[in-house]
């Protein structure tokens, strides 16, 4: 149990600098939090993180090894490329650091279950950036289901759509995948048993993922970087009894039955927040993970399994 939490930012590009400015709010509110800083080895990155918040010098730290092994830190939120996420997280575990990882935890399966591992020895936090396990209308969807509003979930639909300049670097399968994936485990509490996966090859910038249930309930993910409309991130659920449609951006749900459509009533959080509220409680010991590493890492299996099935055109176990 931690009673003060030293916290800083691993990382300061886009989603680095909107973790910057909450927690920059939570440090002004919580007298048990303080935030450390932000580090990155891109100087040029970190002056204008310092500019776009008028952070003083002494808050940006460009050296991250030497931070991760500065005893005044005890915890950290890795916001890197995914590529780097395992070395980071294996480091900062080795100086005894909590760790709210962004997702996906790491590139493939064995070194999800690494880190899992690595923290459950150390004795540390590991949580997984699933933020969407802390948006309110997926919160009310999952007590809805539980409450069999709408019957045996027969099949669920995910829409994961953006529109966005072509990084040809970046893995579309383990960039959008990871989120609808872990939802799917959130709101049903199973994991797939198999996935088939298409893309087209020469650019893979949309795809399809379709996944088996261990009871046989169909599951299909959309996604795509040319959805040339506005952003979506739509959970479609069809039921015995009726269907479910969540709208986790508008953070909307509405429940369609033969009587006619109902809209349920949300009070819309901040999901980041949310989050990041919940690692701070999970550090120093008043909850219990609900991102935990063994979610991260059981995503991972799930979305490396869709990557092998584009790469061998086949269906593919993903307990194989």
């Amino acid at each position: 149990m931690v009673k003060k939490i030293n916290l800083a930012v691993v990382g300061s590009g886009y989603w680095g600098s909107k973790l910057t400015s909450e927690y920059i709010q939570i440090h002004e509110k919580n007298p048990d939090f303080n935030f450390m800083g932000v580090i990155d080895n891109d100087k040029k990155k970190l002056d204008s993180i310092k500019d776009k918040y008028q952070l003083d010098s002494s808050k940006l730290f460009s050296n991250v090894s030497q931070c991760l092994a500065d005893p005044t830190i005890n915890a950290v939120h890795i916001a890197t490329p995914m590529e780097t996420h395992c070395d980071l997280a294996c480091e900062a575990l080795s100086e005894h650091k909590h760790i709210l990882l962004e997702k996906p935890m790491a590139m493939n399966a064995r070194d999800a279950f690494k880190i899992a591992r690595l923290a459950e020895r150390n004795g540390n936090v590991v949580l997984v950036g699933h933020i969407f396990r802390f948006n309110a209308a997926l919160v009310r969807a999952k007590e809805l289901l539980d409450r069999n509003t709408i019957g045996t979930v027969k099949s669920l639909t995910f829409s994961w759509l953006d529109f966005l300049n072509p990084i040809p670097e970046r893995d579309i399968i383990f960039d959008l995948v990871p989120h609808p994936v872990d939802i799917l485990n959130y709101l049903i509490d199973d994991w797939p048993s198999s996935v088939f996966a298409l893309t087209n090859r020469k650019n893979e910038d949309s795809a399809f993922v379709l996944l088996e249930m261990p009871d046989h309930k169909p599951v299909q993910i959309s996604v795509s970087w040319f959805h040339s409309g506005p952003q979506e991130r739509i959970v479609m659920i069809a039921g015995s009894d009726g269907s479910m449609t969540i709208d986790t951006i508008s953070q909307q749900v509405s429940i369609y039955m033969r009587t006619g459509k109902e809209n349920i009533p949300i009070s819309k959080n901040n999901t980041m927040r949310s989050m990041m509220d919940h690692f701070i409680n999970c550090v120093n010991g008043s909850s219990t993970p609900n991102n935990s590493s063994l979610v991260g890492a059981m995503t991972v299996n799930v979305i490396s399994a869709a990557r092998n099935s584009l790469r061998e055109g086949r269906m593919i176990k993903v307990f194989d």
